[in-house]
């Protein structure tokens, strides 16, 4: 899958505990929709990433319903981050439930619709269930985001578009 590799984004200011009214609106907000438990706990993107890492590592040794565990915990915490939906994608994939992977991906698109990764791990999936159409979709839709066309990324975008195209033929 493409791009799964995760990144810090640097160290990021603790923030204080918030008093009982701050606590109050942003469960206010949370219960909205509008603030996250992330916010709420005071998370810095440096801690979610070392959990990240851990669930990265467990999927890598063919853990993953270890890894599932940590990222549906991340999602849950920091839901506007898209790497941790497109690892629970290649999870659920890994398990063979193809129709969960679409949707984690779907979410990941949704959350970065500039991301090239969330439309090819889409596109991949599809790809494994027979659906062309939409793969050709997502992997034409992933160029047209690609800013140079020489990244490993679009290269594979590309690449596989092809494949799917002249199979087709």
């Amino acid at each position: 899958m493409a791009d799964l590799v995760p990144k810090a984004k640097g160290e990021s200011p603790q923030k204080k505990q918030p008093d009982a009214k701050e606590l109050a609106k942003l469960i206010d907000g949370w219960a909205a929709q509008r603030t996250t438990l992330k916010d709420i706990k005071g998370y810095g993107d440096d801690e979610l990433y070392a959990i990240a890492h851990q669930g990265y590592f467990f999927l890598l040794q063919g853990k993953n319903e270890e890894a599932k565990t940590i990222f549906e915990g991340l999602v849950a915490i920091d839901p506007r981050n898209d790497y941790y939906y497109r690892a629970l994608g290649v999870i659920y994939h890994k398990l063979g439930d193809a129709e969960r992977a679409l949707k984690q991906f779907t979410y990941a698109t949704r959350v970065a619709p500039s991301n090239l990764a969330a439309f090819i791990n889409r596109a991949e999936v599809y790809i494994a269930t027979g659906r062309r159409r939409e793969a050709v979709a997502d992997l034409d839709h992933a160029l047209n985001l690609a800013r140079d066309p020489n990244t490993p990324l679009a290269r594979k975008a590309r690449a596989l578009g092809d494949s799917i195209r002249k199979k087709a033929l």
